[in-house]
């Protein structure tokens, strides 16, 4: 009777170990079943995401050119044009020459109607148009009669479609110098006022009669 006592408790341990065992498989088993994620969905974020971070690095970087903060500006359009789309690389290109010839002219003081004249033209040919028209109001305060400012200013305008400012800009600059209506004939620039009869009688006076 007393053997047979005796082997109860190495039942009872068989039993506990059997347990043992099979939670150990379970836990083996339980990393393996949270680990299974499809390819790619953690490592990569989604387009739209991606697009959205683009556009608010685009968006910081005008922020930064309109602050006159050309050399961070420039790093930032630089990184957007490295991974936007087409339509926003074009953009980008365009306010990252102007953080170019800006850092470039920076040292140099802009003090002088030409200066500012010279820094018109080269923002106009950067796509600046609104730096471009503060230059050249600026060229007119201290030369009030300077005929190419007015007419570089109706042509600012013009390409902004303000046609009411770009066609009295226009008659100064004719007024003062009448052969700039020759030049408004075939300046591209002047295409919003066209359609404009005003436009007609600034360019084309014999055929008004006049």
């Amino acid at each position: 009777m007393k053997k047979q006592a005796k082997r109860k408790p190495a039942a009872m341990g068989a039993k506990t170990l059997k347990k043992k065992k099979m939670s150990g498989v379970r836990r083996n088993r339980a990393p393996a079943a949270a680990g299974r994620t499809r390819p790619g969905t953690v490592s990569r974020p989604p387009v739209d995401h991606r697009l959205a971070l683009v556009v608010e690095k685009y968006e910081a970087a005008v922020r930064l050119l309109q602050q006159q903060k050309f050399e961070k500006a420039k790093v930032l359009f630089e990184k957007v044009m490295a991974a936007a789309p087409p339509e926003l690389v074009d953009r980008a290109r365009v306010h990252l020459n102007t953080c170019r010839q800006r850092l470039e002219r920076q040292a140099v003081p802009i003090r002088t109607p030409e200066d500012h004249y010279n820094m018109a033209v080269a923002l106009i040919n950067s796509g600046n148009l609104e730096d471009a028209e503060q230059h050249l109001n600026r060229t007119l305060k201290l030369t009030p009669r300077a005929d190419y400012a007015y007419y570089a200013l109706a042509a600012v305008q013009s390409l902004k479609g303000d046609v009411e400012n770009a066609l009295d800009n226009l008659k100064t600059a004719i007024d003062l110098q009448p052969r700039n209506r020759y030049l408004a004939r075939n300046d591209r620039d002047f295409t919003a006022l066209t359609e404009d009869p005003r436009f007609a009688e600034l360019a084309y006076p014999e055929k008004n009669g006049s």
